[in-house]
C-alpha cells in the first residue's frame, strides 16, 4: 500500500491565519511540468431525452470512448433544484471552520472535507478546499462525512443523487443497448 501523508490544513484556515507566505507545497514554479499549450476540450453535449434514438446512442458511445465525459442536457433536473443545490453547497462552505472539520477527511481516505490527498512529499497542491462524498453504490456511502449542517444538506442532495443515478442507469442501459445492437449486427454480417 502506498505511503499516506497527513492532510494539510484547509486553505480557508491557512488564509484566516494570515500566513505571511503561501506554503511551498502550493506554489507552482516555472520548472513545474505544466503544459501551457494543452488544447481545450470541446465538450460534447448529450441529450438525455433522446437516448432511445440510435443517433444519440452512437454519439454517446463515441463521446465516452474518446474523451470519457460530456455535458448532459434535457436531463429533467429543474433550474430551481440546481439553484437549491448550489445554495446548500455555499451554505456548507460558509460554516465556521470547526463545524466543517467535523466532516474532515483522514489521511487514509479521500472522503470528507479538506483539500488534496497528499500522495508524495513533493506534491504541489491546489489552493482549494473540497467536500468529497461517495454517492453510489448506496452501500458505500459514508454518511458520517455527510454534513448534518446546514440542516437540509441531505434533504437537498439525496433527491439530486436519485435523479443523477437514474440518469446514469439510463446511460448504462443505453450503452448496453449499443453493445447488443452491435453484436446483433455483427452476427447478421457473419451468418
Amino acid at each position: 500500500m502506498a505511503e499516506s501523508f497527513p492532510p494539510t490544513k484547509p486553505v480557508q484556515q491557512l488564509a484566516a491565519e494570515a500566513c505571511k507566505q503561501v506554503p511551498e507545497n502550493y506554489i507552482h514554479t516555472k520548472d513545474a511540468h505544466i503544459q501551457a499549450s494543452c488544447p481545450l476540450l470541446d465538450l460534447p453535449s448529450i441529450d438525455l431525452s433522446l437516448l432511445s434514438s440510435s443517433k444519440e446512442l452512437t454519439k454517446l458511445r463515441s463521446t465516452l470512448s474518446s474523451c470519457g465525459c460530456f455535458q448532459a442536457i434535457n436531463h429533467g433536473i429543474s433550474d430551481d433544484f440546481l439553484e437549491k443545490d448550489g445554495e446548500i453547497g455555499k451554505s456548507f462552505f460558509a460554516l465556521p471552520m470547526e463545524e466543517k472539520q467535523k466532516y474532515g477527511r483522514t489521511a487514509d481516505d479521500i472522503e470528507g472535507y479538506g483539500n488534496d490527498s497528499i500522495l508524495s512529499e513533493h506534491q504541489i497542491l491546489d489552493w482549494t478546499d473540497r467536500l468529497y462524498l461517495t454517492v453510489s453504490p448506496q452501500e458505500q456511502i459514508k454518511y458520517n462525512v455527510w454534513p448534518a449542517d446546514p440542516e437540509n444538506f441531505r434533504f437537498v442532495f439525496i433527491p439530486f443523487l436519485s435523479l443523477a443515478l437514474v440518469g446514469s442507469r439510463g446511460v448504462n442501459e443505453s450503452s448496453d443497448s449499443i453493445k447488443a445492437r452491435s453484436t446483433s449486427s455483427l452476427n447478421q454480417l457473419v451468418s
